[in-house]
């Protein structure tokens, strides 16, 4: 009976104990919170440290302790708190998504690219897993000549890849080199030749192209159409040779891109396109001075 007793008693004070360090734990846990909302930034690492001390698996905690030492500037804080998640055996993906997630809450979305900057510097050997994220943060902001960088850094590693093949292409043509980025999704459809992504854009480019040549080729035609020395014949034949290049890499492209993946837009494109022919537009008094008239203006 005594050593029952005894057991009830122990039971007892461990639950209490328990109970008070869990009360404890969600005390520290709401100051942490209330610091870091109002900005209170060396206040809520301190919190962070006695979080980290009690439930040292909590990922949330190291999130918060790397941002707020990024607010404070403080690269060997933040550096810290990474290598110290990273010696608890908690994900680094973890750690990199709930940082951009939380500078996002706080309208800090810098925060992000410093922490990732500052970890692919002091730990060079995570550099492709950190320039994946940044690939993905420098596409989602737009800024084509940092994706351009971060992708061509990639590819060297791993030429044939397409996701980064695309990113490349798609900085290229933000940063108006039309001409590289058809290039480089035309290296896409070398590895993948039934690629959608590939085959869209390079039809819609090709399209864009052919039809603007068709129509200047239109206009000169009806600029001399007065003259006794035109000769319709070759306006007839540029125009072929427009169809028979761009406007027929167009369709073969868009036809492909409907194969694997069908709409309406697609469809509508490549009727279109069929609808092209050689033939010149019809000249009359009236159009021709206005043609003219138009273009000095």
């Amino acid at each position: 009976m005594y050593i029952r007793r005894i057991i009830a008693i122990l039971g007892l004070l461990l639950t209490v104990l328990s109970s008070s360090a869990e009360v404890a734990y969600r005390t520290a846990l709401r100051k942490e919170a209330d610091h870091f909302s109002n900005g209170e930034w060396p206040e809520a690492i301190a919190m962070c440290d006695l979080l980290m001390e009690r439930r040292p698996g909590r990922i949330q905690t190291y999130v918060d302790a790397v941002v707020a030492s990024a607010m404070l500037n403080d690269s060997s804080g933040i550096m810290r708190y990474v290598v110290r998640s990273e010696q608890q055996g908690l994900s680094l993906d973890s750690l990199f998504t709930g940082v951009d997630v939380r500078s996002r809450s706080i309208g800090q979305t810098g925060v992000y690219e410093q922490v990732l900057l500052l970890v692919k510097k002091e730990q060079p050997w995570f550099t492709r897993v950190v320039n994946n994220y940044l690939l993905g943060y420098y596409e989602f902001r737009h800024d084509a000549p940092k994706t351009l960088l971060i992708a061509d850094e990639l590819l060297t590693v791993l030429p044939q890849q397409i996701n980064y093949l695309k990113a490349k292409a798609n900085a290229l043509l933000l940063l108006g080199n039309d001409s590289l980025a058809v290039e480089v999704q035309e290296t896409i459809l070398s590895i993948d030749s039934l690629n959608f992504d590939a085959n869209l854009f390079l039809g819609s480019y090709y399209a864009i192209k052919g039809e603007e040549k068709l129509s200047e080729i239109d206009d000169r035609y009806l600029e001399n159409a007065g003259s006794l020395s035109v000769r319709p014949e070759e306006f007839r034949n540029e125009k072929r040779a427009v169809l028979d290049t761009d406007i027929a890499r167009a369709k073969n492209y868009l036809t492909v891109a409907s194969q694997s993946r069908s709409n309406s837009y697609l469809t509508d494109r490549i009727a279109a396109l069929a609808t092209l022919t050689d033939a010149l537009p019809q000249s009359s008094g009236s159009v021709l001075p206005l043609l003219k008239r138009l273009k000095q203006e």
